[in-house]
Order: structure tokens, then C-alpha cells, then sequence
């Protein structure tokens, strides 16, 4: 009975044969290295950057001119003048574009925010893979010391002229299929361990160990929580709601563009063929943008800004939309899982178990047939592996959520606080 109960472990002393992994470890680490990452960090920084040149003035204007040179002769100019001219933009322009700039900055920011919280989700997703692929290799090698005791047993039954000889191969023959899915699994294992050491930045040629989880599921925060919480943390919304903010400050620039900007230079003359003569000059410009041929042109701007905060506005709601909905959706797919688990771990497993035990106590004393033994074995494989399966698809759903929240903090404090 020593292989058949070794199935009502939790599988972890798989875990202990190597080194284990730890998740907030990994996490730490994918926020250091992960390549994706570190390039918006960058970009973040050049956006912060820009924020500083704009809003200044432009660049002054230095001329220099020969006038009045009879026959292209430099020597022979009559004035020389020497200028320096500055544009003036109306009170206002340069504040509204340096505060456009900061919004961008923000972006850049905030797209930093979403990506990691994809690149996460994308992690702790394939982390709980692999969990699932090592527990499911480390059942199938349990599998396989039990079948070899049927294997035993129905070659002893074979010798003894207790059972017939198809019983031998229907033994061996299931075997072979374990030996396949170890096969299989083995695969599933390294492509985890590939994507994992992607995610965070690793060499190939580096290596994972093995992946655990805590005996229990935490606990979930109350779905307004997490409905409030994504609006107050979510990269994406906080994205969407300065689009709003640029949108109004870009029309608002736009308006600007009716009112005019000034020019303001000096000048400094002197003859060449009269050293002693000496002056200066001043000049100052205005522009008209309120002549007839120009207005249009700032009034199509005003027009295509005011589009912008529109649809700004509707892609807020649409964004809040879809996250609420989907928060919502996964927030009642790992309750389900939850539940599904409980039954599993309190009632299907056991009595598959209780089950294969009694159908291999019948068989020892020839109260059944090989074929009923391996079938109530197959259906505790089976059991088994659903019961893993809703696991990984509960931590899953989980990592999704952290994810549309924006925020994981908050499952750590609703887990202290229960």
C-alpha cells in the first residue's frame, strides 16, 4: 500500500531533491533584468529629459550683412550690419507646452507600469506552468512504482495460474505510456524553464530549479476592492485618463495660435569707407494670425484637438469598461477554482484512493480482474491530475488579476488582514 499512499502527499518532497524556487525572488529579478523593461526605463528617462528643452525659448538669430557692394566687391560695401534677433512667443505658449511635455513624461511612465505588470503576469503565469509540469513528472514517476507492484503482482498471480497473461502485458503496456508522458513532460519542462529564464533577463545557458507553491490558496479581496483598487493603481487607466489631460491641454495650445507672436532684434551699423561712423538699430515684428488666409488653418487645429479630448475621453471609458469586466471575470473563474479545489482535496481524491486501494486488496485475493484494478487506477491518475490542473489554473487566474488590478500590494495586505 506504500505507493498508493504515497499519491495523498502534496508531492512536494519532489521539491526538496533540488534547489526551490522562490516567486517574490524571481519577481525582484524580472524587474531588475528583464530586457523589455530596462529599454522603456530608458525611454521613460529621455522623456524626462525632453521636459526640460521644451518651454524655452527659441534659438536667437545672429546675421550679418555687406550692403550696397558695387560689382560684388566686399572691400567696397558702403554698410555693414551685425543682428541679433529673438522670437518672443505670446504669454502662455511656452507654459502650456511644458506642461504637454510633463503629461508625455507621465506616459512614458505609465507604459512602464503596464509592461511590467504584463511582464509579470507573464512570469508568475509560467512559473505556476512549470509547477504543474514538475508535480505532474513527480507523479507519473509514483505511478510508475505502482504499476511496477502490478506488474509484480500479476506475474506472481501469472506463475501461480491465478490470472491470465494479458494481465502481465495490459501491465507493461501502461508503463510504456508513462514513459512516454515523462518523455513529453520533460519538454514541457524545459520550454517553461526557457520562457522563465527570458522573462528575466537570464543567459540559456543558466538554469531553473523547481517551482513551489503554498499548501493553501490565498485569500481574495472583495471584488469592489479590487474594482477600486485598479482605478486608483491600473498603468493603462492612469494612461488613458492624462490622454484626457493632454487632449485639453493640446486645444488649449491650439487656441493660443490665434494670438500673436512677437520679434524683437537689434542692429549694429557701421561703414567701411567711414570708420568713424557708428549707430545702432532696433526692429520688433508681430504675427498676424488672424489674417484671412491664416485662420482657417488655426481654426482646423482648435477643430482636430477638440476631436482628440473626445476620443480620449471615450477610450477612457472603454478601458475602464474592459477592466472592470474583465476583473470581474477572473475574480469569479478562481472563486470557481477555489471551490473546485475543495471538493477535490476533501472528497473526489480521497475516495479514489480509498477506491483503488480496495480494488487492489480484491485483485491480491481474486475478488476482481486486472482490467477493473487499472481502471480504478487510471481514474486516480486522472482525479489527480485535475486536482493540479485546477491549481495551476486558479494561480493563474490569480496572476491575470494582479495584473488588471495594477497593483499586487493589495493581495498581500488582504492576506495579512485574514
Amino acid at each position: 500500500m506504500k505507493y498508493i499512499l504515497t499519491l495523498l502527499l502534496p508531492l512536494q518532497l519532489y521539491a526538496q531533491e533540488v534547489d526551490t524556487l522562490n516567486l517574490d525572488e524571481l519577481v525582484r529579478e524580472a524587474l531588475r533584468n528583464n530586457p523589455e523593461l530596462k529599454a522603456l526605463e530608458y525611454t521613460r528617462d529621455m522623456m524626462e529629459l525632453r521636459t526640460e528643452s521644451v518651454g524655452t525659448l527659441p534659438d536667437p538669430e545672429f546675421t550679418y550683412m555687406r550692403e550696397e557692394m558695387p560689382r560684388f566687391r566686399w572691400n567696397a560695401a558702403m554698410m555693414g550690419k551685425f543682428g541679433l534677433m529673438q522670437m518672443f512667443p505670446f504669454p502662455g505658449k511656452l507654459s502650456t507646452e511644458t506642461e504637454i511635455a510633463g503629461i508625455r513624461a507621465e506616459h512614458a511612465h505609465h507604459e512602464h507600469m503596464e509592461k511590467a505588470n504584463e511582464v509579470l503576469a507573464k512570469l508568475r503565469s509560467m512559473y505556476f506552468e512549470l509547477w504543474f509540469v514538475q508535480q505532474s513528472t513527480a507523479l507519473n514517476r509514483e505511478n510508475l512504482r505502482l504499476l511496477e507492484q502490478f506488474t509484480t503482482i500479476a506475474q506472481t498471480r501469472y506463475g501461480v495460474g491465478q490470472s491470465p497473461q494479458q494481465d502481465v502485458l495490459k501491465a507493461f503496456v501502461e508503463i510504456a505510456r508513462l514513459e512516454n508522458q515523462l518523455v513529453a513532460l520533460r519538454q514541457q519542462e524545459l520550454s517553461a524553464k526557457a520562457m522563465l529564464m527570458s522573462l528575466l533577463g537570464r543567459s540559456p545557458l543558466d538554469t531553473l530549479g523547481v517551482a513551489a507553491v503554498p499548501p493553501n490558496i490565498g485569500f481574495l479581496p472583495t471584488l469592489d476592492t479590487l474594482h477600486q483598487t485598479a482605478y486608483r493603481f491600473r498603468g493603462m487607466l492612469l494612461h488613458d485618463s492624462l490622454s484626457v489631460e493632454e487632449g485639453e491641454k493640446m486645444k488649449s495650445l491650439a487656441k493660443k495660435e490665434y494670438l500673436p507672436d512677437f520679434r524683437l532684434g537689434i542692429e549694429f551699423l557701421r561703414m567701411p569707407n567711414n570708420p568713424g561712423y557708428r549707430a545702432w538699430s532696433v526692429s520688433a515684428g508681430i504675427t498676424l494670425p488672424f489674417a484671412p488666409w491664416s485662420l482657417s488653418r488655426t481654426s482646423a487645429k482648435v477643430e482636430e484637438a477638440s476631436i482628440g479630448v473626445d476620443r480620449a475621453r471615450e477610450n477612457l471609458k472603454n478601458s475602464r469598461n474592459m477592466i472592470r469586466a474583465n476583473i470581474s471575470d477572473l475574480y469569479f473563474r478562481a472563486e470557481s477554482f477555489t471551490r473546485q479545489l475543495e471538493n477535490y482535496t476533501t472528497v473526489i481524491v480521497p475516495q479514489t484512493q480509498q477506491a483503488l486501494q480496495a480494488g487492489m486488496m480484491a485483485y491480491q485475493t481474486g475478488k476482481t480482474d486486472f482490467l477493473m484494478l487499472i481502471d480504478s487506477y487510471r481514474m486516480l491518475v486522472e482525479v489527480t491530475m485535475e486536482k493540479l490542473m485546477l491549481r495551476m489554473q486558479c494561480e493563474q487566474a490569480v496572476a491575470e488579476l494582479k495584473r488588471e488590478v495594477g497593483y499586487a500590494g493589495i493581495f498581500e495586505v488582504q492576506r495579512e488582514r485574514n
